[in-house]
Order: structure tokens, then sequence, then C-alpha cells
């Protein structure tokens, strides 16, 4: 890269991330992010948009936000309020804590500074674009209530929106990257990565809903990385530096003996019926419910089908080629294997944090009554059907990367559709969200995923087609997105002429 690209980009991430005095230090390596903003996935599109108030989804908010109030006095609360740092080495002393170090700086751990530092970039930049474009008020804001957090700027957070938490983000961001660095801590590391989200929460600067994208929107960047090789040396570089430093062998507590994730360790229990948010799950519910007469209550049913074949047929659509075991065998191969992992990380769970489905618990019936027997007995926490979908899709991530944005969006929607059927309550589906991304840093550092990935790549690029480099997306609704001329004349299907279209939140090219 020449030196005027080089300090272009370095001020275009200045800029995007002009929030106080984090800009500083973003010259501080030739290359300060994983993904840059026109290769960033667009949370903006594979995102819902945040909750309005008075809306249905808005009662998790309140409600986490009163929950989160009541901690601000304990243990807990005066760690979110030093966790409220904004500024490149925010992580340092949090992913010390989970590597059992006496610090992280450059003096001493310059390898593990390096990629701690360019994760919170990448993490910070992911939700830069969503962030400008709803420009949510911050609940202290709404609520009028003050900010608790110790580093906490008032003015500056009234200023910058709060929907999805760049807190969460990064945080969320760096502990994949070490998680996938030394899986041994994994289940240490990831449970400190998503407290330094749900802080944002408690300090009040942040809702839940803001705070579930944020982590979502580190998992899209983070999965959007593994097309950049910078991060695959950066993770290498750290390992051995830990191992060195440690006295630890490598292949022992990084190789594939390393267990899956085990949620029970990461993520909150399971709401139950004498919880606070059961209300925000039966009100969300009965909001799934209603969809199941509309043409998305009838995706939802079809693709209730836990397979692989189902996933070619979801990601297949994304990404505009025909997947199958005979046409893309090394795809259907990569599939295969994500699904065994996938089921063995929720199955697991599942027998630990039992829970009643929301048909079961309620008694009525599901809206995919041939599934009823065999599923009454299992356990609604986590989500089989979510993992599968957001495991897939940050995996597909890596193979299609210039279909990221849709290929993201089918796999929230594959989670989504679990709610409305009724076989998974709402809080099911967004904790399940974050043992999927934990998964798939478990299998970046997995042999036999890395080979299998590198073979599905290489068949995805000799058959993937070269006009039309993005397909037709959907709208929020299920309804195809309209087609735009740059001059904002509407097309009528797809564009038949070569030339630059706006679809969405996206340009087309056609060749």
């Amino acid at each position: 890269m020449n030196t005027m690209m080089r300090l272009t980009r370095q001020w275009m991430l200045a800029a995007l991330l002009a929030l106080g005095s984090v800009t500083a230090s973003a010259q501080t390596f030739e290359n300060p992010v994983y993904v840059w903003p026109d290769e960033m996935p667009d949370g903006g599109y594979f995102l819902p948009a945040p909750p309005s108030i008075g809306s249905t989804e808005f009662i998790d908010d309140l409600v986490q936000f009163q929950w989160g109030k009541t901690q601000r006095n304990t243990p807990r609360g005066r760690q979110a309020s030093r966790e409220s740092m904004w500024e490149p080495d925010a992580m340092r002393p949090v992913m010390a804590e989970a590597l059992s170090l006496d610090e992280i700086s450059e003096e001493k751990t310059p390898a593990l500074a390096t990629l701690l530092d360019k994760c919170y970039f990448t993490g910070s930049l992911s939700t830069v674009g969503p962030k400008d474009n709803y420009m949510r008020v911050r609940p202290f804001v709404q609520m009028n209530d003050p900010v608790w957090g110790e580093y906490d700027d008032d003015e500056l957070l009234r200023n910058n929106g709060s929907y999805p938490s760049g807190h969460t983000s990064f945080g969320w961001f760096t502990a994949l990257a070490v998680a996938e660095m030394w899986p041994a801590l994994q289940d240490t590391i990831l449970r400190r990565g998503f407290q330094f989200g749900e802080s944002r929460v408690i300090v009040g600067a942040h809702y839940q809903s803001d705070v579930t994208a944020g982590y979502l929107c580190a998992a899209a960047a983070f999965a959007r990385a593994h097309t950049n090789p910078e991060l695959l040396e950066d993770i290498k570089a750290a390992r051995a530096e830990y191992a060195r430093l440690k006295g630890l062998d490598i292949e022992k507590h990084t190789g594939d003996a390393v267990d899956v994730p085990h949620g029970e360790h990461i993520l909150s229990v399971a709401v139950d019926t004498a919880s606070y948010r059961y209300a925000s799950d039966l009100s969300l519910y009965w909001a799934g419910k209603a969809l199941r007469d509309t043409e998305r209550g009838s995706q939802a049913a079809h693709e209730a089908d836990y397979s692989v074949e189902m996933m070619c047929e979801v990601f297949g659509e994304a990404t505009g080629i025909t997947m199958s075991k005979a046409k893309t065998p090394d795809i259907y191969a990569l599939m295969s294997y994500v699904l065994e992992k996938s089921s063995q990380t929720a199955d697991r769970l599942k027998e630990i944090r039992f829970r009643k489905r929301p048909f079961v618990q309620l008694n009525e019936p599901s809206f995919v009554a041939g599934d009823e027997e065999k599923e009454r007995g299992k356990s609604s926490f986590p989500s089989g059907h979510t993992n599968l979908g957001w495991t897939e899709a940050l995996t597909m991530v890596q193979v299609a990367p210039e279909h990221q944005d849709e290929i993201l969006r089918r796999g929230y929607e594959y989670g989504y559709n679990r709610q409305i059927v009724g076989y998974h309550w709402f809080t099911d589906i967004v904790a399940t969200r974050q043992l999927s991304s934990a998964l798939f840093a478990r299998l970046n550092a997995d042999a036999k995923f890395q080979e299998l990935m590198e073979k599905a790549q290489k068949e995805y690029q000799s058959i993937a087609p070269t006009g039309v480099r993005s397909v037709t997306r959907s709208d929020a609704d299920g309804q195809r997105a309209a087609v735009y001329t740059i001059d904002g004349r509407r097309i009528d299907g797809m564009p038949s002429h070569s030339g630059i279209y706006i679809q969405g939140n996206r340009k087309i090219v056609i060749r």
C-alpha cells in the first residue's frame, strides 16, 4: 500500500471513530484495522431497526434498563463503571485478567497488545454505519437519568447514536479473537467479553437491544476479518508469545482436543417464568405468532428443517448459486462439519439449562405440527436452529464475502423463524447467537475446519457468477428491495443494462 493511500485510510478511520480521544492511536499501525469501511458488513441491513418506544420489542429494553439500575451499587455495577473506558487499551486489563497475566502492554506483550488494539478499532468501526443511520436516543437521556459509567462523557454520548453499542462490539470482537488464539481458556475469555457488553446496560449508556446488536456486528466483522491474512498472522504471533510467557504447550491448549465452548460458563442463565424478562418473552411470542398467516410465517414453517440441505437452500439463495452435495461437494462438506459441531454445542447446553418450549409452556399448538411430538420434551434453551443458522452464516461470510450482508440477513432470519413457529422464546434465540459466535471462533482454530474452509473457498471461486456480484436482497418484511438508478429512477425487477444501481443500502454493479 503506498503512503498516500495508507494515510487516507488512517484519516478515514480517525474520522469514523471521532468519539473523543480514541482517534489519537489510529496511526499506531500501518494497517490499524482488519476490515476497512468499504468491506465492513452492514449492520443496518442484516439487523432489524432498533425498537421504538411503545413497541412490543421495547418491553425487553425497558425491563433490562431497570435491571441494570439494580446492579449499580454492587460489585458487578462497580465493574461495569470501570469498564466504561473508550480507548484502544480498554480491553487490555480485561483480557489480562482472563489470561492470568499481570498486564498486556507494548513493552511486555507486544504481540498481544497489537492484536487487542487492532481488534478495538475493527470492532468499533463495525457499528459506525448503523449508529449514524439510526441515531437512537440513549436510555439515560430517554429516561432523564444520569449515565453511571466512570469514564462516560454525558455530552459525548448524547451526540452519538445508541444503536448498536460500540463498546459491546469492540469488546466482543476482542474476546472472539483472543478465544481463537487460546481455546483452552475460551470460556473465561468469552465470559469477560460478554460481561463487557452487558456492562453498558448497567451504566445506562445502552439499551439491551443496542448491546445485542453490538454482539452481532462484532461477530459479522470478525467473520469478514478472517478473509484478511493479517488477523491470522496476529493471532499466531500472540499465541506464540502467550505460550512462551506462560511456559505452555501450544498444541495441548489450542489443538483439536480442546472442547467446543461451554455456554453455561459464557452466557447468563435462561429466563424462566419467575424472571422479570418473562414478560418480554411472552409479549414477543404473541408478536411472532401474529406473523404465522403471512408470507413470513410460511417461510418460517418451510425453513423448520434442521439439515445441511436446508442450509444449502438458505445460503444458496443468499449467494445466487445452487448448492448441494452433488454440485458443491466441498461447501456441503464444510456445512456438514459446522452442523456437527453446532449440534454438539447446543445439545450439551440443552441438557444443562432445560427450559420448556413456548408451545409446551402455553399448552397450544405450534406452527410446525409435525415436529411437536419429537421436540416437546427437548429444551427451548438454547435454540439449535439459531445456533446452526448463525454459525453457518458466519462461516459462509468467509466463503463468499461479497454476499456477506445477504448471508447474514438470512442467517439472522433462520433463527427468528423459531420465534414465529413457537419453538423458542425470544431470549433463547438472542443468547444462542452469542453461543454461535463463540463456536465460530473455536472452529477457526480447528485444523479440520481450516482445511474444509480452504477447499470450500476454492470451489466457490470456481463457480461464482462474474456478472452481478450481489443478488437481489430482501427487506425486513420479506419483500424484495426496489432497485434504483443512480439518479433515483426505480426499475421493475433486476436491471438488464450494464451500469451501477442502488438496492437497499448497497451498490449493484452490472457489467
